[in-house]
């Protein structure tokens, strides 16, 4: 085994021992030679593979990796959605490593095991490749359906090997026995060899909207996103964009479209080279975005402190007290001038710190055009001859969806926004490329020897950048893929469908446009760009949200600290039932197959006897139904009988909703996105269980609200925490949507509440909470402290805060607040998983309530703004119209229960 790196050996060598194996090592650091080594092996020593992976274009990856072998022996095939019927046979018959997904898993292949016999009789390995995706809920149904497997397995007398391929993670041999059920070594020391990559954290400048009680709205990460694709495709720079939901994604890729479409319309026909200078010294493009504040391995120079206005004051959006930690030099950028009649220079990006190990060189500022007092108004980079928006026509559509079939592992995202009207003219509010005096907003500053951009063919710029995500057909997605490897395409907006191992090499940076959730899923869409040991650019562009803004102001929560552990729990009851009665499908449940399950099995298993899903006799526990028990596991769902979309002129059925999803989801009037499609829901009908939609293109999107209350049902763990005391239970909690926010897509403004008429939802589920004692309340409430503002203040903060901490989403968990609660008379503040039995968030959450509470107060102390908003108390989910929040009274009310005693 020659020609390995260490932690390939290691982990190789492992699997070759029969020792299950998890290999947690950072992105392109040559996992997949890891497990393929064995994995062919065992092909060619007549034994099997199964290969899981959470996205089918991980697997389609794979299988072309594997063709590229040129091994006859090796019968490699996938079976997923995309796999045609009439080779589904061949694949059970004839194949030897199978390629799948945990839904075909659950679904087709262990329903119908027996079709599968002489595959899981030979069965040697199972690869479960990026196995930190598998968290949360999702994790933990995945989790049982791997026991499930391996209890097929053993109906054919096999007993294969588990090899586990992770981002690296916090403590990954302990998820991989919580995952698996089987004891995991793991292999966490990556020997690869690594170029440098260059981090720029950006945040979106003010604008002159305002939102709910006045706040100040920031310009989307969206439309951020799509100037700086523009900006870096222009300069011949290979980028892949990521964006939180398929909407997004598009637009993401419509809008940077128009941006080229319009610089190929207003720039004279000629080959002139008109891309980036490179430094004859350095090497690389003299473009550093406006006013870093830098942390990179260099000698620290100060930024001079922003100029001031005898008038206005201090320039707008110039950092707060800038501060550079290094140990090479790094020329500062001077701040932009400000207008003597105007005031601040308006749209500054504000705040990008930037992690670099790169050197950064000043670019002069842009010239100013003497006719108009401003710089023309061009994405940055493009061309040293003037360029203006002219309101061209928007590029063509990209490929129209027509596929059903989704590719698993792509969220959607409540909080999608981005430019209404990619093509039109800048207007007041925008945030231009270029500004006076100020530098270009490009980072192609950080990519070294570009190529120079060829524009003889300037009417193909805009065929240059397209979108890929779920719901378009399999061939589609390959040939975006081709495209991306092979330079034709030079920018690509994506869902985090390709967060994963597709090989994608050659890129040069990556846009992620909204904090991906996690640390983990942070450094792996980083890690997409700069493999092959080459220099690359990663840029986290920040939403109006507390978590974003707190990173971008504290970048050592990013640089420097562990990524997360992965939070799962298999044992959860409303998880387990389900699967139980899928295995006792499969294969009569006995008591042997009991500690396969885990400790809490004999219970469930009681339960779904008394309530008649399952029988009992004296052989085992027998599924007795008519219906698939399959069907009782919404594996990526919230569970309850799914509500029907249909669209109302065609009555074509366009998918399904989970019911408790379906309260904020397709309520009526919300906007309903279907395969890239916009829809306004006409109609909720619970009890038909249809929701009645119809083809739309609004400029707005929604944000359903609720009012929630809570009630204590056990306390499973309770300790000190400064002066107050946390907690950690059971609750019930009742939550009715009462009403929708309407948001403006372009600019996040906020367009009115509309109330809504829906009954009520329990859902029983495990909480995290905190109380404060009345001696240590009273000196708040006699300074003139609103105790209920400023406790709903810190209760949203915190929601924003967690996913810090624990691996997922603020749209996982819910929160309540009161002044005076009815089970613990005192102060109280709940943070809640939003899903049935708990999903190990807010156990997290207690865990390490001192750094996640510390990081609240903290995020709320640093925003700008005066009395609140959407980037640090401000929630679009809360049920009272963010009414009463305090912003003062929540820091001083974390303060005091963050103080010693």
């Amino acid at each position: 085994m020659t020609g390995l790196w260490p932690h390939q050996y290691e982990a190789a060598d492992l699997a070759f021992r029969g020792r299950n194996v998890i290999i947690s090592t950072g992105t392109a650091s040559g996992k997949s030679l890891a497990y393929l080594t064995p994995a062919v092996a065992a092909c060619l020593d007549g034994g099997t593979v199964l290969y899981l992976t959470p996205t089918k274009a991980l697997a389609a990856d794979q299988l072309r990796s594997l063709r590229e072998l040129r091994i006859t022996q090796l019968r490699a095939a996938t079976f997923d959605g995309d796999t045609p019927f009439e080779e589904r046979t061949w694949v059970r018959q004839h194949a030897n490593y199978v390629l799948t997904n945990p839904d075909m898993l659950h679904r087709s292949i262990l329903p119908r095991h027996s079709q599968w016999s002489s595959f899981f009789r030979r069965l040697r390995l199972v690869v479960v490749d990026e196995c930190h995706g598998y968290r949360g809920v999702f994790g933990s149904h995945v989790a049982q359906i791997l026991r499930r497997l391996r209890r097929a397995c053993a109906r054919y007398h096999s007993h294969p090997t588990f090899i586990l391929a992770s981002a690296t993670a916090s403590e990954p041999g302990v998820f991989g026995r919580r995952l698996t059920g089987l004891e995991m070594d793991e292999v966490t020391v990556d020997a690869s060899p690594k170029g440098a990559t260059t981090f720029a954290l950006w945040e979106p400048p003010l604008t002159e909207l305002r939102g709910e009680g006045g706040a100040p709205v920031r310009r989307t990460a969206t439309a951020e996103a799509a100037d700086l694709l523009a900006d870096l495709v222009l300069a011949d720079v290979r980028t892949l964009a990521f964006v939180r939901s398929r909407r997004g994604a598009e637009t993401v890729a419509l809008t940077a479209r128009a941006k080229l479409a319009d610089v190929a319309f207003s720039l004279p026909y000629t080959p002139t080279h008109t891309g980036p200078a490179t430094d004859a010294k350095t090497g690389s493009t003299a473009n550093p975005p406006a006013h870093p504040t830098t942390t990179t391995h260099a000698q620290t120079t100060p930024t001079p402190a922003p100029t001031t206005d005898p008038k206005t004051g201090p320039t707008t959006n110039a950092p707060e007290d800038a501060t550079t930690a290094t140990h090479a030099q790094v020329t500062p950028t001077p701040a932009p001038p400000t207008d003597e009649k105007t005031g601040p220079t308006p749209d500054t990006p504000a705040h990008p710190t930037t992690a670099t190990h790169a050197q950064a060189t000043p670019t002069p500022a842009p010239p100013t055009d003497p006719r108009t007092g401003s710089t023309p108004d061009t994405p940055a980079l493009a061309t040293h001859a003037e360029a203006t928006y002219t309101g061209a026509a928007l590029p063509p559509e990209p490929p129209a969806d027509v596929s059903a079939t989704a590719d698993p592992g792509t969220p959607s995202d409540p909080e999608t926004t981005a430019d209404a009207h990619p093509g039109r003219p800048r207007e007041r509010g925008d945030q231009p490329s270029t500004q006076p005096g100020q530098p270009p907003s490009s980072l192609t500053w950080a990519i070294p020897e570009q190529a120079e951009t060829d524009f003889n063919d300037l009417a193909d710029l805009p065929n240059k950048i397209a979108a890929y995500r779920a719901g378009y057909l399999a061939e589609d997605r390959r040939l975006l893929e081709k495209a991306l490897r092979e330079g034709t395409i030079m920018g690509l907006a994506t869902t985090n469908a390709l967060e994963l191992g597709v090989d994608v090499s050659g890129l040069d940076a990556v846009l992620i446009a909204g904090w991906p959730g996690t640390r983990a899923s942070f450094w792996q869409q980083a890690g997409r760009a700069g493999r092959d040991g080459q220099d690359a650019l990663a840029v986290l562009i920040a939403r109006d949200d507390p978590l974003d803004t707190y990173l971008v102001h504290h970048p050592e929560a990013l640089f420097g600290r562990p990524v997360e552990a992965i939070v799962l729990d298999p044992d959860n009851p409303y998880v387990l039932g389900p699967h139980l009665c899928a295995a006792a499908a499969e294969i009569p449940l006995t008591e042997d197959d009991l500690p396969i399950f885990g400790p809490t099995t004999a219970k469930v298993l009681e339960d779904l006897v008394a309530e008649g899903i399952l029988r009992k006799r004296p052989a085992g526990w027998f599924w007795t139904k008519r219906e698939r028990a399959t069907d009782l596991a919404d594996i990526r769902g919230g569970g309850g009988n799914p509500i029907q979309v249909v669209e109302s002129s065609t009555g074509r059925l366009l998918g399904s909703v989970d019911e408790p999803s379906a309260h904020t989801t397709v309520h009526t009037g919300a906007i309903y996105l279907h395969q890239g499609e916009t829809f306004l829901v006409e109609l909720l009908d619970l009890e038909a269980g249809v929701a009645l939609v119809s083809s739309a293109n609004p400029d707005y999107t929604t944000f359903a609200r609720d009012i929630t209350d809570i009630s204590i049902l056990s306390t499973e763990r309770s300790q000190p925490l400064g002066t107050g005391t946390l907690h950690f239970g059971e609750v019930e909690v009742t939550r009715q949507v009462v009403s929708y926010l309407k948001r403006r897509l372009q600019s996040g403004e906020s367009l009115g509440d509309e109330p809504l008429e829906l009954p009520p939802r329990t859902l029983r589920t495990r909480a995290v909470w905190w109380t404060l004692p009345a001696s240590a309340v009273a000196p708040l409430a006699e300074a003139g402290i609103d105790l209920g503002g400023a406790a709903h203040a810190a209760e949203h903060a915190s929601i924003g805060l967690l996913p810090l901490f624990a691996t997922c989403d603020r749209w996982d968990i819910g929160g309540v607040s009161t002044e005076l609660h009815a089970d613990t008379g005192l102060p109280t503040v709940f943070v809640y998983d939003g899903h049935e039995g708990g999903a190990g968030f807010a156990e997290r959450g207690y865990a390490r309530a001192t750094d996640w509470l510390t990081a609240t107060r903290e995020a709320i102390l640093s925003c700008e703004c005066e009395r609140g908003c959407p980037s640090c108390i401000q929630s679009p989910k809360c049920g009272n119209g963010n009414e009463p929040l305090d912003k003062r009274g929540a820091i001083r009310l974390l303060n005091t229960l963050l103080s010693p005693q």
